[in-house]
């Protein structure tokens, strides 16, 4: 009888401690909520081609480390420029738009037409668009310094996408 009320017990409390952690991982899943959002530093997005040495690796997240807090904030006051009537919509178009293979200015143009700003909202979007194209510049400066010659020319530049050169009929 003793063995028995003693099994009892070590079942109850393994119970019990079963529950009480399943409780808290429901309780931490309520309170995260949404999903915390990546930051992408466009500058630091470097094709997977280039191979980079522990230094520039290192030079490289202490880049991302003291930009990331400016560019967070900047993607901030973007999505605060919106209404969330118009997040959504934004994020509908984006999924239809890209099904659809649009890409680059295809793709933006086709979101900023879903969006439907007012001119005070497209104003302020244009603002801080400047403000994280002026941010990208300083840290592709930076990252100049660190990265070699032959590292450089393997970077994508910006705006000069790999146009397909029409064939000339003559």
């Amino acid at each position: 009888m003793l063995k028995l009320s003693k099994a009892l017990l070590t079942m109850t409390l393994i119970l019990a401690c079963v529950a009480s952690v399943d409780a808290a991982d429901k309780e931490a899943k309520k309170k995260k909520g949404k999903k915390q959002q990546t930051v992408r530093i466009q500058a630091l997005n470097l094709p997977k081609t280039i191979e980079l040495t522990d230094e520039q690796k290192e030079k490289i997240a202490g880049l991302k480390k003291e930009y990331t807090p400016q560019f967070v904030a900047l993607q901030k006051k973007n999505r605060e420029i919106l209404t969330p009537d118009q997040r959504k919509a934004r994020g509908k178009a984006m999924k239809q738009a890209k099904e659809e293979g649009k890409k680059g200015k295809e793709l933006r143009s086709a979101v900023n037409s879903a969006l439907k700003l007012s001119d005070d909202q497209s104003k302020q979007m244009k603002e801080v668009g400047a403000e994280m194209k002026k941010l990208n510049g300083e840290v592709r400066g930076k990252l100049s310094k660190i990265l070699t010659a032959d590292q450089l020319a393997k970077i994508k530049k910006p705006g000069k996408g790999s146009k397909k050169k029409k064939k000339k009929n003559t």
